[in-house]
Order: structure tokens, then C-alpha cells, then sequence
């Protein structure tokens, strides 16, 4: 009798075991290249199930090229789970990487997906921090088919030149009409005072912006698991549907 118990107990942790390691497989990501203006390469999710999908292009912060990938993983900084995170949730992911502040990273990857017959043309969303959300702020305006663009803790990034405020100001919004989610983010003074300047100079220049503070530091943004992403998709799923067909990619 204790025999068959003891057996009974091990087939149960043997299926426990089995169940825990499938519930916790990860959504397989790939690494695709493409040419816009320069050689970029990125990484690419597909979701299960039949296409097309609605298409999330996230842009990372100014850290993630600073310290590398190996140093960003050992602080939770993750972009594979990110685009898992992404792709579990029913949208083709893609983060374009090693792309410093080269705008055309961005819109070179949205004009490559666009091509793709798994993937709604005109139902991409921009998600960004920091230094990458103002970068798909100026890629928005050089592009068809954005959607949505969530702008996470945004910063004007040189004082002169492409990336500055000067020419955010000398160059027109041509797609004024893109839902935009402006993630105030209440961390040091400096970045505090410098989204303050960009979301007022954004009042002006779009037609539709939210705005919500969350007073944690940036890094908190860096976990995908956390619950600015539930904000994000109601956000996106909002947006979309009001204009377009429904969508069935919500938590």
C-alpha cells in the first residue's frame, strides 16, 4: 500500500513538474535584418494563431545601448521577454536593436513589416522610454500606418541638431490625428522637468493625447509584467476599435 502511494505521489509531482515547465515556456522570438538607409537588425515575435495580427514596434531606452545586453539582463532589462511579453498578448513584436539614436531603425523596421501579410497594415503601435519615445515621435511623422504611439517617461535628447527640441519645433506634425499616451513618469528632477517641456509642446501639436503619472523610477518600466502594460493596452484597444474593426488582443 505504501508502495502504490509513494508511486501515486511521484507520478503527481511528475505531472505537476511537467505542467509548471510548458506553463512557463517562453513565446520564441527570432532575429530578422533589414536595410533602410543603413543595415539594422531586430528582434521579431509572431503570435500563434492565424494572422493578420496587430503589430507593437517597441523602442528602448538610452540605457540598454549605454551598458549592453549582458548588464541590462543582469538588471531585468530583458528586451527578449519584452517581445514575448508583446507576442503572448496577440500582437507581432519587433524591437529594433543595436540602434542608438538612428531614427531610421525605426521607421526602416515599421516600413519592413508593413510587407508582411501576417501583420494590419494600419494597425501598428509605437511603444517607447525615454530617448526611444521621442525617436518613434519622429518616426511617426515619416510613415503611414501608426496607430498609437505610447510614450513612456519621453525626452527631448540633444540640445542642437535632428534630435533637439529646435528641430522638433521647425519641422511640421504632419499625422497630428495619432492617438498619443504621454506615461509622465515623476522620477529626478531633470527628466521630471524635461517631460514637462515635451508634453507641453505635444498639447500643441496633437489632437488627442492621455496623460498618466506613475511615480516609481524609470527602471520600473523596464518589467513587462507590470501594470503600465495593462494601461497601455486598454489604451491601444481603445483607440483602435473606436476606429477600425474590433480587435480580440486584450488581457
Amino acid at each position: 500500500m505504501k508502495r502504490i502511494l509513494l508511486l501515486y505521489s511521484l507520478l503527481f509531482l511528475t505531472l505537476l513538474s511537467v505542467s509548471f515547465i510548458e506553463a512557463k515556456t517562453p513565446i520564441k522570438t527570432s532575429q530578422i535584418r533589414y536595410e533602410y538607409l543603413g543595415s539594422f537588425k531586430a528582434i521579431l515575435g509572431i503570435p500563434k494563431g492565424k494572422g493578420p495580427f496587430p503589430v507593437i514596434i517597441y523602442s528602448y531606452d538610452e540605457f540598454y545601448d549605454w551598458a549592453g545586453q549582458k548588464l541590462a539582463e543582469k538588471l531585468d532589462y530583458n528586451l527578449k521577454d519584452i517581445a514575448a511579453h508583446y507576442t503572448q498578448k496577440g500582437f507581432v513584436t519587433v524591437i529594433p536593436l543595436e540602434r542608438y539614436r538612428k531614427v531610421n531603425a525605426i521607421t526602416g523596421v515599421i516600413n519592413t513589416i508593413k510587407q508582411k501579410k501576417y501583420v494590419q497594415k494600419n494597425n501598428i503601435h509605437l511603444i517607447g522610454i525615454s530617448e526611444g519615445a521621442f525617436m518613434n515621435i519622429l518616426a511617426s511623422q515619416k510613415i503611414t500606418g501608426v496607430a498609437s504611439i505610447s510614450c513612456i517617461a519621453p525626452i527631448f535628447i540633444n540640445n542642437k541638431g535632428y534630435l533637439s527640441k529646435d528641430f522638433f519645433l521647425l519641422n511640421p506634425i504632419i499625422h497630428s490625428d495619432i492617438p498619443l499616451y504621454f506615461l509622465f513618469v515623476n522620477d529626478v528632477q531633470w527628466r521630471v522637468q524635461n517631460q514637462k517641456r515635451l508634453y507641453h509642446l505635444l498639447r500643441k501639436h496633437f489632437k488627442n493625447i492621455s496623460y498618466k503619472k506613475y511615480n516609481v523610477k524609470k527602471k520600473w518600466f523596464w518589467y513587462s509584467k507590470h501594470s503600465f502594460n495593462q494601461d497601455i493596452n486598454l489604451f491601444i484597444m481603445k483607440h483602435y476599435n473606436s476606429h477600425y474593426e474590433k480587435s480580440t488582443n486584450t488581457y
